[in-house]
């Protein structure tokens, strides 16, 4: 349960400049009542404006209530990524238009197909390798209405899906292009799919855009565990939506 302080943390991470200046102008406020307190017994106007005159050279005044402020956005960053990972491993109850849009590492097996259907975002990347190209090219046959603007025609290499670095940079170039037209809070990646790199690549780009990261848990038992069973895709209940970091609202 989200307090009114959390959410003033999330607010310094999603607008770190406006934060930063109010906390810069608060902080200035209060300075200058407290000089104004200090003299209030004197002759206000002058013994007010010798005190300004006699305090710090501004450079200097301006230099340390400016590190105070730095100092509080960065400690309120640190403690809203704290924050962001205490809903992780929480189900996401109401999944029908959850988000708005997503990026997909893309799977051969039907996550990514049940991922378009129960959620069902406007619009939908898809980070891909030759060997899924396939797949890809059916889910934007299969869901012509979704908009898909850049992903579709520019993949990954199957050497890039072992470079972290080169997956990141895919990825950060796509969820900017979806936060052209979405809000993050609305904007989801979704880590059930590709490499172990790719996963991390992807995390790492989600977490730097303050975007938040779900996971697929299928609910058939198997062998291998608890899988999405591609028989039961048009199943809402097949999977849950894990969260793996949270930065909605």
């Amino acid at each position: 349960m989200f307090t009114f302080w959390h959410w003033l943390l999330k607010k310094a991470r999603s607008h770190p400049i406006l934060t930063g200046l109010s906390i810069f102008i608060i902080l200035m406020l209060l300075t200058l009542l407290v000089g104004y307190l200090v003299v209030l017994f004197e002759e206000p106007l002058s013994a007010y404006l010798e005190w300004i005159e006699k305090s710090s050279n501004v450079i200097g005044w301006f230099a340390l209530i400016g590190a105070y402020a730095l100092a509080l956005l960065a400690w309120a960053h640190r403690q809203e990524a704290a924050i962001s990972f205490y809903g992780a491993g929480v189900e996401v109850d109401k999944i029908k238009g959850a988000f708005d849009a997503s990026l997909i590492l893309t799977s051969r097996r039907s996550q990514t197909e049940w991922h378009l259907r129960h959620i069902r975002p406007k619009r939908v990347e898809y980070v891909w390798t030759p060997m899924v190209e396939e797949k890809t090219k059916e889910l934007l046959n299969l869901y012509p209405n979704i908009e898909c603007l850049e992903s579709h025609c520019r993949g990954l290499s199957n050497e890039d899906a072992y470079d972290i670095r080169e997956v990141k940079r895919h990825c950060m170039s796509l969820l900017l292009g979806i936060l052209d037209k979405y809000p993050k809070q609305k904007v989801c990646v979704d880590l059930t799919a590709g490499t172990a790199l790719m996963t991390l690549a992807a995390f790492q780009a989600a977490e730097e855009l303050g975007i938040t990261s779900i996971y697929l848990v299928g609910k058939t038992h198997s062998k291998a565990g608890y899988i999405l069973d591609d028989e039961k895709v048009d199943d809402p209940n097949e999977a849950k939506v894990v969260i793996v970091s949270d930065h909605r609202d």
